[in-house]
């Protein structure tokens, strides 16, 4: 169990990091796929499946991005 430990703590640093970006105007790609990718391991070893991001909350995320002068 000290894999799935550490792979939350890197989920949360990654997430954290992300924030830190957006935050300062900047977004990585790279970063995001990086912060997915454990988020799925930490669903899959728990027994769930990750569940889709609806599309009306990406459209608000990019309109709250545009918004702020923000680009991806």
């Amino acid at each position: 169990m000290v894999a799935v430990r550490l792979v939350r703590q890197a989920r949360n640093a990654l997430q954290a990091a992300t924030f830190k970006l957006d935050d300062a105007g900047y977004a990585c790609e790279a970063l995001g796929d990086l912060y997915a990718d454990c988020a799925g391991l930490v669903a899959h070893w728990a027994g769930r499946k990750p569940k889709p991001i609806s599309d009306y909350i990406v459209r608000a995320a990019v309109e709250y991005r545009r918004q702020h002068g923000r680009s991806y």
